[in-house]
């Protein structure tokens, strides 16, 4: 039954993609566990490509720093509050690499054997990290094109499955281009120079 139990927690860690190495453990009870840091007997857990989950339907209306569980399943939520701090809702970020930074606090906080990744849009973030028992969590989301977009943090177990997730907000990611019209590269008039007059030329009579 361990076997067959352990074998399905490594398949389905193969649907995570991470931003950082997951190492994967049993500990005493048996139970799987995993971190970011070398534990000892701790194997290196390779990520393959990550899964697209579909998100649940969301309820009409939530407040934006809430979580979000099913209604009808409310009792099994693992967390009281699961809330992004930063970016702020309808918050503008620039960010010319097209990176964004999530800061998430849970309560309590994040277990070892969950996962906080982000839904972007609709889709998953290939980022995952794991809890470390801090309530306050950063997830790095790398390569987001401009614009504006929909975000919520989602927390997952070691069979990919949603357990919950937080109410969504807007973010407006903003980045300069180097195709700005106007632009100068050496800071001259574009302008052609002026004519320079002729000169004088001595009449014919004296």
């Amino acid at each position: 039954m361990k076997r067959m139990l352990s074998t399905g927690l490594l398949t389905s860690l193969l649907a995570f993609g991470a931003q950082a190495q997951i190492y994967s453990w049993t500990d005493a009870d048996g139970n799987r566990m995993f971190s970011d840091k070398p534990h000892p007997g701790a194997e290196s857990i390779q990520i393959g490509p990550t899964n697209t989950i579909e998100p649940p339907e969301k309820p009409s209306a939530a407040e934006p720093d809430s979580a979000q569980t099913d209604p009808g399943n409310s009792q099994s939520a693992p967390y009281q509050q699961i809330s992004i701090r930063s970016p702020g809702n309808d918050e503008a970020v620039r960010s010319n690499e097209g990176e964004l930074t999530l800061q998430v606090r849970f309560d309590p906080p994040l277990s070892n054997n969950h996962l906080l990744r982000a839904d972007i849009d609709g889709e998953l973030s290939s980022q995952g990290v794991p809890g470390n028992g801090d309530p306050d969590i950063s997830l790095n989301l790398p390569g987001m094109d401009r614009g504006t977009h929909q975000i919520s943090a989602v927390v997952v177990d070691a069979r990919g499955q949603e357990l919950q997730r937080s109410s969504p907000i807007t973010v407006h990611l903003q980045r300069t281009s180097l195709l700005q019209p106007g632009r100068q590269g050496s800071g001259q008039s574009s302008q052609p120079p002026s004519a320079q007059p002729a000169p004088n030329v001595p009449g014919g009579n004296n």
